[in-house]
């Protein structure tokens, strides 16, 4: 996992290329260099590279575009309305990384930055994702730009731009399709020696064309069109629920960029990385605060096969008077150097990480061994569909496995447990995809279903029990399990009568909540109220002084908890598994809380640990072990 940061120039901002300043630029990247950063993400903004400006004539007529009020040169960057001026100072910029070892991402239509559209004058009042005119120039403008730069050997990937879902509202996911498929052909036509990163944050799974789509934008697209994708994962941001809960030193956001990043690279089949994030202004949290919540937050990405860290942002722009940093205070104190350029607490932790990696007796970790499929369904929207995954993630590590994420329109990937939460409504599967995960059961797996208001049919033969009838609950569901009390919230209480089915949960009057029912070779579980999405919305509900809900999973997932090499004895210590051979592997341990805690782990029979990096787990702070079997 490569260490590192976006960055923007110190003294300038989104106005670096403007306010060109290569002494300024140099003393960053030093700087950068110094903080032990690998891979800095950097924009060559839009507006200023192609500075388009449109003439019009009588009733609106569309004339001329000039290139900085000028007839566009007879040039191959001037009929691409680039400006050379700005490509060679963005050489110099890759010249100066290479200087100090630092690769570039490079995100190329960056229309949209920190709030403020950068959209060239000739393009703004047109949707410039769908507009044929300004798509027209947004090709060209890659094209050129690709091709002017890719001798540049800093240059590590491209990407379509920074979070250009936010640039302009489309009518359709196949708009989204063509614009996403017009960049990155542009790049490949040009350079088919670098991967395409998509840029991208706030998307979710597509639905087939025969359902209604909730989303324009689908991981499945920018898995088909690009070549790795990205996360955006700030803590307490406003547009996830989940993510604004608890504090900055506790497991759900510990787990955070984790969860993202598996959910985007998992359904869109392709690598990923934690391309930003960040903690806001000074009224989050302190710098102490920040650097306990990197620590962990970069174990747990490492771990869960991030390729990259990125923090948001290199430097300070607190000081500078023009927006988005007068806009927001969200904006200004980001910086992992702080106005002074001494490094941060936050910028510490980032080199010491990168320094831990660097002293390991391997090089690669491979991918972390997963033991169960979470399949998220259709009719969740975007909120929705992140707290269930959100849950089911948490409560899973919690509980002691590890799981990986699909959407049900593909085939069940092969698993021995498969978790399927939340379901809402009446189109959340088709008749086909419903009987594939009974009949996994009936094979020898376990199946589980939680509901959040959704229908099931047919249900007797798959759960071992009939509904009587079904009513709007009017007050929280309350029921016990295995000595524990549970109380949450759910749409419709199910009235249902046991045939066959294994009572695990129930309410005062006996009514289930929580089914195992014996089919075939396997079992199949039924919670009726929505557990997953419950905890995700419920402030400390992962906390150890909150009922233990993952006591549930660990019940459910019983059989392949037996098969893995390592438990952890603290449901705030979690562990994955990385198996070098069937004989070799490296078990990873984090302390998602924030106090010490020994090493509670215990390890399979016939397993020895040869090397580990710490005999206790610090606070916010993880442990490698390395493991042999004879």
């Amino acid at each position: 996992m490569k260490i590192g940061c976006n960055y923007w120039a110190s003294n300038a901002g989104t106005h670096m290329w403007d306010d060109w300043d290569e002494a300024v630029v140099r003393r960053d990247f030093a700087l950068m260099r110094d903080a032990g950063m690998q891979l800095v993400r950097v924009f060559p903004l839009w507006s200023s590279f192609q500075p388009l400006t449109l003439l019009r004539r009588w009733g609106g007529m569309r004339a001329e575009l000039l290139m900085n009020g000028k007839p566009l040169p007879d040039t191959p960057c001037g009929l691409a309305g680039v400006d050379e001026t700005m490509l060679q100072r963005f050489r110099t910029m890759c010249d100066i990384a290479q200087e100090n070892g630092i690769e570039l991402i490079v995100g190329l239509v960056t229309g949209w930055m920190s709030g403020v559209l950068y959209v060239p004058p000739a393009f703004e009042g047109l949707n410039v994702m769908s507009d044929p005119l300004a798509v027209k120039w947004e090709v060209r403008f890659v094209r050129c730009f690709v091709r002017e730069l890719k001798d540049k050997p800093a240059i590590k990937a491209w990407e379509l731009g920074n979070e250009c879902n936010c640039m302009a509202v489309l009518k359709s996911p196949e708009e989204a399709w063509n614009w996403t498929n017009a960049i990155t052909s542009a790049i490949r036509l040009e350079d088919t020696t670098r991967p395409v990163g998509s840029g991208m944050h706030g998307i979710m799974p597509a639905v087939d064309e025969e359902f209604v789509a909730p989303t324009n934008w689908s991981i499945e697209t920018q898995g088909e069109l690009c070549d790795f994708l990205t996360s955006h994962p700030y803590p307490h941001t406003t547009s996830k629920s989940s993510a604004r809960l608890d504090r900055h030193d506790s497991i759900r956001l510990a787990l955070q960029a984790a969860i993202e990043t598996r959910l985007y690279g998992d359904i869109g089949r392709r690598p990923a990385c934690v391309e930003e994030l960040g903690t806001f202004s000074s009224s989050y949290c302190n710098d102490e605060t920040k650097a306990l919540f990197v620590r962990s937050s970069m174990y747990q990405a490492w771990a869960h096969g991030s390729s990259a860290y990125l923090w948001w942002c290199a430097f300070e722009h607190s000081v500078l008077d023009f927006p988005p940093y007068t806009w927001s205070t969200w904006e200004r104190e980001l910086g992992m150097y702080d106005e002074n350029f001494r490094l941060r607490p936050v910028g510490k932790a980032l080199r010491a990480f990168k320094e831990m990696l660097d002293a390991l007796p391997f090089k690669e970790l491979p991918m972390f061994r997963r033991n169960a499929v979470c399949v998220l369904t259709r009719e969740q929207d975007f909120k929705s569909f992140m707290e269930n995954g959100w849950g089911v993630f948490v409560l899973a590590k919690q509980a002691g496995f590890d799981i990986e994420f699909q959407f049900i329109d593909e085939p069940l990937r092969n698993s021995q447990l498969y978790i399927v939460p939340g379901i809402i409504g009446t189109n959340w599967s088709r008749s086909f995809e419903y009987k594939a995960l009974i009949d996994k059961a009936k094979q020898g797996a376990t199946v589980y279903f939680s509901l959040d208001g959704g229908d099931l049919s047919p249900f007797a033969e798959a759960f071992g029990a009939t509904v009587v009838t079904r009513e709007t609950r009017t007050s929280a569901a309350k029921f016990d399990f295995d000595g524990i009390h549970y109380q949450l919230n759910a749409p419709y209480r199910l009235l249902i009568q046991p045939d066959d089915a294994e009572v695990l949960g129930a309410e005062s009057d006996g009514n289930p909540i929580l089914l195992r029912h014996a089919i075939g070779n396997g079992e199949i579980y039924l919670m009726t109220v929505p557990m997953e999405r419950h905890t995700a919305v419920t402030p400390n509900a992962y906390a150890t002084d909150a009922p233990a809900w993952h006591r549930i999973y660990r019940r459910v997932a019983a059989n392949v908890i037996a098969k893995r090499i390592a438990q952890s004895g603290n449901p705030l210590v979690t562990l994955t598994e990385h198996f070098f051979n069937d004989d070799h592997a490296v078990v990873i341990a984090v302390n998602n809380s924030p106090s010490e805690v020994p090493a509670t782990l215990s390890f399979a029979e016939g397993w020895t640990v040869k090397w580990q990096n710490k005999s206790t787990i610090l606070p916010q702070d993880g442990a490698v072990f390395e493991l042999f079997r004879p």
